[in-house]
């Protein structure tokens, strides 16, 4: 039995370091050649009190949403009662949408920073302060 659970060990901390990680895009290995990536849509675009939506270049499968889902769900100011863990992301569209806590700060540059160390680009997001839709581009 102790042979089974040593090579259980072995094995499990094999996978843990030789496979891919979810947030790192370049790094797994699936393709996305029968994948048409299509330009993203930045209008159009409706925001519920309490969420923002971020068009996102290159999430184009639910693999490629995972680790961005992962990531965002991280942040302080994340409603993870909502959606799941907080992060709704449709691949169609290329769009997330995140529930933000209330009475939180919000911080749309950790949102731009957790995207991009994920191997995606934010284009653009959107949310509302005081009511009026604001519109964030990230920087360089």
């Amino acid at each position: 039995m102790s042979n089974f659970i040593t090579l259980f060990a072995a094995f499990a901390l094999f996978v843990s370091i030789a496979a891919p990680s979810y947030a790192q895009h370049d790094a797994h290995s699936h393709d996305h050649e029968n994948i048409e990536i299509k330009p993203v849509d930045t209008g159009n675009v409706e925001v519920m009190d309490g969420e923002a939506v971020i068009i996102v270049q290159g999430i184009v499968c639910s693999f490629c949403s995972q680790g961005v889902k992962k990531k965002l769900s991280k942040l302080p100011f994340i409603d993870d009662t909502r959606y799941s863990k907080g992060v709704k992301v449709e691949i169609e569209i290329q769009r997330v949408t995140i529930a933000i806590k209330p009475d939180t700060e919000f911080d749309m540059e950790q949102v731009f920073k957790s995207i991009k160390s994920g191997g995606y680009e934010p284009v653009v997001a959107y949310n509302k302060v005081a009511g009026d839709l604001v519109t964030v581009y990230p920087e360089g």
